[in-house]
């Protein structure tokens, strides 16, 4: 277990942990959640003694093997091909390997007693190295690189060959695959397409150890997490749930701290009150006194957090245009004139209509969106623009590129310089700068404040067709949320890019999978773009729903949910038979697991609920080592049974 005894840490005037205390039990999988800069990156510092307390104390078990996925890459020996680089994931196993080479060696010449001792000590060496998972370790980075999107063909290449994003890529893999007993992943996601997201998310679901997962992305920790540590204000709240019994959780807390805020704000005022008024009168002395002791006694109340800042979001409404946005007919690009990254790629994008463009990174997402915001000029093909269409693009890049001394109102006015200051301020007042925030300089704002100054200056142009590239880089779960909800409510078209599931399920209500220098068409949200590409890996053909230009339908790319699967060939009747007996068996293996899960699920929602009963007579510490131990073993039959569906192609 790890223990936070009343620890704090300050760094400069900024006190990021104030006395804090909690408690993370051996198994649980915890999600770490909480406003940037809050000090998230900070407690896994503190534990794994990357920085000291200030004051109070840090506790883990002795020999407890921890892996740590940083937000940064960390240095490393880097030499070497991305393969060998993962595959270094433990150290000592390199220096039992050699031993082992040694001894091996050494018993050619040895005898008697000696070389009783070193077969034994070569024993002794190689339980070690597999209780470490030597003997596997190149198959299991082998998997996981494919899982995250490297090629077979890529592995022997020099890691330093690669960008800093497919390096984050393969750091992630080498902490994976070491197996530790304490995971602990700061924004794994952050540098992931979706279909590594989804891989992910599967593989993690498999860790049983202890497992510390600080991420913005709902769906990572909906899907794998069982308890959540809220840090915000120096505080941190550990809640015995996922993150969506947290949010119930949160809003009941913060109202409770609300009412008792509330309330002692009006005791104190009564108190001080009482004694200004009556403390220059001798006859009220004793009174005065007896109220100033109260004031002294009066248990301070800290106000609730305020709620995010980018709540504020208001898309202003689209102006007028007509049914057709953009028509897109063989359209071809390539950079070099070489290599086509799209070709003979045809749209049809309709009016309101939100798209979301999906695909490994690559394979020509954002040159697509450049492409439809005229930023690149196609070699080939035809771009037409709907009837009074209008177009506001946001890059990948633009909170990078803003002008940091340039103030927020000339960054916005310089887009248009005719609108007059007094319409520049509103609309900056919209979007959560109001009075003299305007005055602010680019170079302090925070990534959520940097994504609503970009709307803005979208906005004093205000268009109906928006094309945003990455629009939740930077920004908070409550930012994410917010973005959603507003480009969900928004009357005008739509079309971005995001690595994150939830904000892809919950904005877009179209697909548009980029892949093989082609896009095909779903015109429905994630979930059926994730069942159409199942159907797509598993059927003979394209299904006919879909529609999109050089579609290939004999040679479908990777996708979310598949699994490699080989081609069906003729058997023999014999054969036939014996194969749909072992089907047969595997369905009804896959009804037993999900009994298994139901059964599972219903114990946990009666611990959960007695969990949040607040019943002083219940053993709380016994209840939540029951739960802990359902939830490992409700994740290990969903594991299971996802494997299975897998097999089968359920």
């Amino acid at each position: 277990m790890i223990d936070f005894i009343q620890v704090s840490k300050r760094f400069g005037t900024q006190e990021v942990l104030d006395k804090v205390s909690f408690r993370v039990n051996a198994g649980e999988h915890v999600g770490v959640v909480g406003p940037n800069g809050a000090g998230k990156s900070t407690i896994f510092s503190l534990i794994t003694d990357e920085l000291s307390t200030d004051s109070g104390e840090v506790s883990l078990p002795k020999n407890v093997r921890i892996g740590h996925l940083h937000q940064q890459l960390h240095a490393h020996a880097q030499d070497g091909s991305v393969l060998d680089y993962t595959t270094n994931a433990i150290p000592e196993l390199k220096t039992i390997e050699a031993e082992i080479y040694k001894l091996e060696h050494d018993l050619l010449e040895a005898s008697g007693a000696e070389q009783e001792h070193k077969l034994h000590r070569l024993g002794d060496l190689q339980h070690d190295f597999e209780h470490l998972g030597g003997y596997d370790m190149k198959a299991r980075a082998e998997a996981a690189l494919s899982g995250l999107g490297f090629k077979e063909s890529e592995f022997g290449n020099p890691f330093r060959s690669f960008s800093g994003g497919w390096q984050m890529r393969a750091e992630l893999v080498r902490t994976l695959i070491a197996q530790p007993d304490v995971l602990m992943l700061d924004e794994p996601s952050n540098y992931l397409d979706l279909p590594a997201v989804e891989w992910l998310q599967r593989f993690l679901r498999g860790f049983d150890g202890t497992m510390l997962l600080i991420s913005h992305d709902r769906y990572l920790l909906e899907s794998l997490t069982d308890r959540t540590l809220e840090i915000s204000g120096g505080r941190v709240v550990k809640y015995t749930g996922g993150y969506t019994y947290y949010l119930k959780e949160r809003e009941q807390r913060h109202a409770q701290q609300a009412a008792a805020y509330r309330n002692y704000v009006e005791q104190k005022e009564h108190l001080e009150r009482f004694i200004n008024r009556f403390r220059a009168k001798a006859s009220k002395a004793s009174l005065v006194q007896s109220r100033i002791k109260m004031l002294e006694k009066l248990d301070v109340v800290r106000q609730p957090a305020s709620g995010n800042s980018l709540s504020k979001l208001r898309i202003p409404p689209p102006p007028h245009c007509g049914a057709q946005i953009m028509s897109v007919d063989n359209m071809s690009f390539s950079y070099d004139e070489q290599r086509w990254i799209l070709r003979d790629v045809s749209l049809d994008i309709g009016h309101g209509q939100k798209i979301a463009l999906v695909g490994f990174n690559g394979m020509g997402k954002t040159t697509l969106l450049r492409v439809l915001a005229g930023a690149l000029t196609p070699q080939e093909g035809t771009l037409r623009m709907g009837h009074k269409v209008v177009l506001g693009y946001q890059s990948q890049d633009f909170a990078e590129t803003m002008p940091p001394n340039q103030t927020l109102l000339e960054i916005v006015r310089s887009a248009n310089s005719a609108v007059q200051e007094r319409d520049v301020r509103g609309l900056l007042g919209s979007f959560g700068f109001p009075g003299d925030a305007v005055n602010k300089r680019s170079g302090v704002l925070s990534g959520g404040e940097k994504i609503r100054l970009a709307f803005a200056r979208i906005f004093i142009n205000p268009p109906n067709f928006l094309l945003l590239d990455e629009p939740t880089t930077n920004l908070d779960i409550q930012g994410r949320e917010a973005l959603e909800n507003a480009i969900r409510d928004y009357k005008g078209t739509v079309c971005f890019v995001s690595h994150d599931v939830a904000f892809v399920r919950g904005a877009a209500d179209h697909i548009i999978s980029v892949a093989d220098t082609a896009v095909t068409e779903f015109p429905g949200g994630y979930d059926y773009y994730l069942e159409k590409m199942g159907q797509l890996e598993t059927g003979p053909e394209v299904s006919g729903s879909a529609k999109g230009g050089n579609v290939k339908s004999q040679k479908s790319s990777p996708t979310l949910n598949s699994v490699a699967q080989a081609p069906v060939l003729s058997v023999n009747p014999k054969e036939a038979r014996r194969l749909r007996a072992l089907e047969r068996e595997a369905q009804q293996s896959l009804k037993k697991l999900e009994t298994e899960m139901h059964k599972l699920q219903a114990e946990q929602q009666v611990l959960n609920e007695q969990m949040a009963s607040g019943d002083p007579d219940l053993d709380y510490a016994a209840l939540g080592i029951q739960l802990a131990q359902i939830n490992k073993k409700l994740n290990a039959a969903e594991a299971h049974w996802l494997e299975e569906a897998d097999r089968l192609g359920a």
